[in-house]
């Protein structure tokens, strides 16, 4: 302990000097917005690059998983081809000249970081702004709905997952369309609640809850799980429990989905003002 004061005492000059710095830093980063932008993006890649390197034992330990969700994720590719090809043979889809037939661009990415024990949780990527991530793309993985990008800095990206109170996803019962509200309580990782389903509309433990379409960030149709459980609520409206199919705990690898149209869809969607 002497031994410790003495050398405390010794070079306090420079543990002052020290202090002064980090709080200049911290001044000039609270008053200027470019100087704050520029530190969250530093730290953003700073913490993107030790949860990339911590993440290689986990994923070394999950291969087995990694490869049964990529053989899965083959089949189901293989599947819609097959149909894909079907439709083009019998003339049943019809190409757009200006945009090849393409309405969305996928970006596969892995997670070096992710929580599923907080009120409000986030995913890390090892993908950012150069290869393309932008702020409020669709995530999915191979089982289904993950969530959408929150921030990006240069290399890595944060996901708002459906595991944060915050998140709210259009979704709807795959068998008759009926739509309504997605979120998750805080509470079972695996689980979620459906609001504002009518009561007179015809639900079954195991029925499909898909993405409705109804949004310009995650396309129709994409898998979100199943039906659990349901009650009436207040409203005559159901309170539908939603059994995700997505594991959170076992996510490893992800694809990002960018609307290549999203920016028309925005604009026209904008409220008209008054002159």
């Amino acid at each position: 302990m002497r031994s410790l004061f003495r050398f405390i005492v010794r070079y306090h000059f420079f543990f002052l000097f020290l202090l002064v710095e980090i709080l200049s830093v911290g001044i000039l980063i609270q008053s200027n917005r470019y100087h704050r932008a520029g530190f969250i993006n530093f730290t953003d890649d700073v913490q993107g690059f030790i949860f990339d390197h911590l993440g290689g034992i986990r994923k070394y330990t999950n291969l087995r998983k990694i490869n049964h969700d990529l053989a899965a994720e083959n089949n189901f590719l293989r599947n819609q081809l097959d149909r894909y090809n079907q439709l083009l043979s019998n003339n049943e889809i019809r190409r757009v000249d200006s945009l090849p037939g393409r309405l969305y661009t996928f970006t596969p990415a892995t997670v070096v970081n992710n929580s599923v024990n907080k009120q409000y949780n986030f995913v890390t990527l090892n993908k950012g702004r150069k290869h393309g991530i932008r702020e409020e793309m669709a995530v999915i993985s191979a089982n289904g709905v993950v969530g959408v990008i929150y921030r990006a800095s240069s290399h890595y990206s944060t996901v708002i997952s459906l595991l944060n109170r915050d998140f709210r996803l259009s979704a709807k019962i795959k068998k008759n369309d009926y739509y309504g509200s997605l979120y998750w309580t805080g509470e079972n990782y695996r689980h979620a609640i459906l609001s504002e389903i009518p009561y007179h509309v015809e639900l079954q433990i195991g029925d499909t809850i898909v993405t409705s379409g109804y949004s310009s960030i995650f396309p129709e149709g994409l898998l979100v799980g199943v039906i659990s459980g349901f009650e009436q609520a207040q409203g005559n409206f159901y309170i539908i429990d939603v059994e995700l199919s997505v594991d959170f705990r076992k996510l490893t690898h992800v694809n990002v989905i960018q609307n290549l149209l999203i920016e028309e869809q925005v604009n026209l969607e904008k409220p008209e003002t008054d002159d």
